[in-house]
């Protein structure tokens, strides 16, 4: 077990990282970042941190979007093949890796007022909307 640094050095976070991506890639059932901490003496909040700090390290940044790009594949492909529970897919993809609900606003009425009675036009409304209703792309 390694013994956690007062401060991590890149050199030292490079390393770790390299292991934990090792140990990722040799073990196909890992889907959390959390679980490669168990085995270590600090806690998973520290990936968060280097990520933060050292976001300007190439190389430490690129080897933290693989490893986050492995395990969001993971969840994804988990939750597509029926082996994880879907809410726990859906709450881990939208926490971890931003993973948003698309909301589907309707912008085809430019501005206009939807109006859905038409016993207040007058014949020659009702056609004219009826016509530009059916025109529309």
């Amino acid at each position: 077990m390694i013994t956690k640094p007062t401060t991590y050095t890149a050199q030292f976070v490079k390393k770790e990282l390299q292991s934990i991506l090792k140990e990722i890639r040799d073990n196909p059932k890992i889907i959390y970042i959390g679980e490669v901490f168990e085995s270590r003496s600090y806690p998973r909040q520290v990936y968060s941190v280097w990520a933060n700090d050292f976001s300007k390290n190439k190389k430490i940044s690129d080897t933290i979007k693989q490893i986050d790009s492995i395990l969001e594949s993971r969840v994804n492909v988990g939750g597509l093949r029926q082996k994880l529970s879907p809410a726990m897919v859906i709450f881990n993809l939208k926490n971890n890796y931003g993973w948003k609900d698309e909301k589907h606003l309707d912008h085809t009425t430019k501005g206009e007022k939807i109006t859905t009675d038409v016993s207040k036009l007058t014949p020659e409304q009702r056609d004219a909307r009826l016509q530009e209703l059916t025109t529309r792309e």
